[in-house]
């Protein structure tokens, strides 16, 4: 039985160790900020983010892009709040900020529909995505559209929790930091994963080669697994490292906040199973660790403690060339924390995505 159970969590550790690979020998690119670029459009899904919109507007008014050759269409869906007005104001003031107002529930989920319509009136021949609550750098713009400009692949920008004094918040920056460093160090090794609809860019042309979001119009969440998976069939897929790409969004507030939003990113995870059956396979084996761990409670504390030492060792080092990489800090007490709660999470998360129980914005 302490065989089955090492066996079950080896495929994982195998992984992490892909992983750490991916990042130590990722690959780099020169950040020329200086070259010329194609019209470009950042497109922006935004409902009820009155308390949110000015800061993320007045980050975008201020980057360093050429604005002969620049936009930025926000879809204002269906918003109750004064998040229409603060747009319209923007409008007013500066031409290249526009604004789309969404007055009916389409045939799509709400968040694909605005975006979809955003990147169908927009001018550029790149495209850049972010959120409506996130934080960008003046250089931005720059740095991701002169990487798609570069390599004609789809970008996936690192994005980082924004760090606040409470557990629930560094848990979450830590649980980020490492979705998004396994996203890159996967990537390096031609495992096509995932990124974030919170920094992303890509061609305009490969987003209509792949049907827009018309293949996967029912899925409530999922737009930029969908994005990435789809297109790098088209074109690959290259992880951004520069810091000037890099953006920060807001923690959710409460466990019960995270937990659904965990949830709702892990109801895409069983499709991956057709469109990237490697990555498929990282998700099945962290799955599998985590209960194996929970399991060798049961059976043998012995057996427990290596297991958990393993993956502590191993996540760790994933976090730390993580940290180093994408500038954000850690705490040890916050890893402890999050490593002794991570079996739990991961098998709610798990079994929730599978069931598809979460809230979303309709």
């Amino acid at each position: 039985m302490d065989l089955v159970l090492l066996l079950g969590a080896t495929p994982y550790f195998c992984f992490v160790v892909i992983i750490i690979s991916g990042l130590l020998f990722r690959q780099k690119h020169s950040n020329e900020h200086g070259q010329s670029l194609p019209f470009v459009s950042v497109v922006i899904a935004a409902r009820n983010e009155e308390k949110n919109i000015s800061n993320l507007l007045d980050d975008l008014i201020k980057q360093t892009i050429d604005k002969n050759n620049f936009e930025v269409i926000v879809s204002n869906d269906r918003s109750k709040d004064k998040t229409g007005q603060i747009i319209n104001d923007y409008s007013k003031k500066f031409e290249f900020v526009k604004c789309i107002h969404i007055t009916k529930k389409k045939d799509m989920a709400s968040k694909k529909y605005a975006l979809e319509q955003a990147i169908k009136n927009s001018k550029g021949e790149i495209i850049l995505a972010t959120d409506a609550d996130c934080r960008v750098s003046k250089h931005w713009a720059t740095s991701m559209a002169n990487l798609v400009n570069k390599t004609n692949k789809v970008v996936i920008g690192y994005s980082k929790i924004k760090s606040r004094t409470t557990l629930i918040n560094e848990i979450q920056k830590i649980d980020f930091l490492g979705i998004m460093a396994s996203n890159g160090g996967l990537l390096t090794n031609g495992i096509i994963c995932s990124g974030s609809g919170q920094n992303l860019a890509y061609k305009k042309e490969d987003f209509f080669r792949i049907g827009g979001f018309e293949p996967v119009k029912d899925k409530e969440s999922g737009d930029d697994m969908y994005i990435v998976q789809a297109i790098s069939k088209l074109r690959g897929a290259v992880f951004n490292y520069d810091e000037n790409s890099f953006v920060s969004t807001l923690p959710k507030k409460t466990i019960l906040g995270y937990i659904n939003q965990r949830i709702r990113w892990s109801s895409n995870s069983k499709l991956t199973l057709f469109t990237s059956p490697l990555f498929f396979c990282f998700l099945v084996s962290a799955f599998a660790a985590n209960i194996t761990i929970l399991v060798s409670l049961i059976i043998s504390l012995y057996i427990t403690s290596i297991l958990f030492f393993i993956k502590l060792l191993l996540e760790a080092i994933v976090l730390y060339i993580g940290s180093k990489l994408f500038l954000t800090k850690i705490s040890i007490l916050s890893y402890i924390s999050w490593s002794l709660t991570q079996p739990l999470y991961i098998l709610l998360v798990g079994i929730g995505g599978l069931i598809g129980k979460f809230s979303w914005k309709k």
